[in-house]
């Protein structure tokens, strides 16, 4: 072994940056992408800002906070005589969504005939294949877009709060096979089947979509309301490690094994509470991990920057999930 000095080991050192260890464990297939909803909503629901609000529209929500989609969905479930169940709700929240991409293809120009095909198998095909239909996503931004960015990734298993299989597409389009799976997060799940149930080892060329919060194409899978995300914590939390455990032990074991990239989670959101205390902060093993946060005022930066790097060995990435994924791949090549 030839001598090291002692500058060449300072050197070393600081090239080792957290930034490299993200890039050198995704080679390894170490990392487990934390993929929200909002992608979905930004890339054909035409942003979520606006099908938010639309939805609060549309529940005719009376309070002032238009932007907290639970919160409007719980008072919908509890104000709507229509809704007699929690699966009515979900089933009209997903009516919701195909009205609305619907009307965003019409009005981009679909086709007539497409249209009409797919307004007549409105009520017997879920939002995933609605959409498929309809020519979403497009993905309009090409080798760009972040998603298509993602599934080139040599990487075993993408878990996302998402409930539709947009993820699933981009991983088809770059000639993989990917394995859908959802987590039963209540008793009600139990009999939909698992890929597990077959010898299914999640690989870089078949990885596994594990959706947290459901499937659009199982409704009463769908965490959609305050009570739901609640239920979920205490699902995914009390049971954690036991038999009756709703996360499958391959999941639990990668987030153990690998760094972890939350994409585009608000810390404020009832979304990253549930995920981050329910699934992430009790992992065993915490390895070096990033969450990519937009710049906030310099006072939330700090409180959130030492916040993560606290409770959960987390680096922040300053800026929009686009420009992480595009720096990531640039490192990559």
């Amino acid at each position: 072994m030839p001598r090291i000095r002692i500058s060449q080991v300072a050197e070393r050192k600081e090239a080792a940056t957290w930034q490299q260890t993200i890039v050198d464990r995704i080679k390894a297939g170490k990392v487990v992408p934390f993929i929200i909803h909002l992608v979905d909503h930004n890339l054909i629901l035409g942003g979520n800002t606006a099908l938010v609000e639309a939805y609060a529209d549309y529940v005719q929500y009376p309070l002032a906070d238009k932007h907290n989609l639970p919160q409007m969905a719980q008072f919908k479930g509890v104000t709507d005589e229509s809704i007699s169940d929690a699966w009515a709700l979900k089933t009209d929240y997903i009516n919701f969504i195909k009205n609305r991409l619907f009307d965003l293809a019409e009005t981009e120009g679909a086709a007539e005939e497409i249209l009409a095909e797919v307004e007549e198998l409105f009520d017997d095909i879920s939002f995933s294949e609605f959409s498929g239909r309809l020519g979403y996503p497009r993905f309009n931004q090409g080798p760009s877009d972040p998603l298509l960015i993602l599934a080139e990734l040599p990487l075993p298993i993408y878990l996302t709060t998402s409930y539709h299989g947009f993820i699933e597409a981009a991983l088809k389009r770059a000639g993989k096979e990917p394995r859908t799976e959802i987590c039963r997060w209540h008793k009600g799940l139990e009999g939909i089947p698992s890929v597990f149930e077959a010898d299914y080892q999640p690989s870089k060329e078949a990885p596994l979509v594990y959706h947290l919060h459901g499937l659009d194409a199982y409704p009463e899978s769908l965490v959609l309301t305050e009570n739901d995300y609640l239920e979920f914590l205490v699902a995914t939390s009390q049971d954690m490690g036991r038999g009756t455990d709703p996360i499958p032990k391959r999941v639990r074991q990668a987030m153990a094994d690998s760094s972890l990239i939350l994409m585009g989670y608000s810390l404020q959101s009832l979304e990253f509470k549930v995920v981050f205390w329910g699934l992430i902060r009790p992992r065993p093993l915490q390895h070096t991990s990033v969450s990519i946060q937009l710049l906030p005022s310099d006072h939330e930066r700090k409180f959130l920057q030492e916040y993560l790097r606290r409770e959960a060995k987390f680096e922040v990435y300053w800026g929009d999930i686009q420009e992480y994924v595009q720096e990531l791949r640039q490192a990559l090549e």
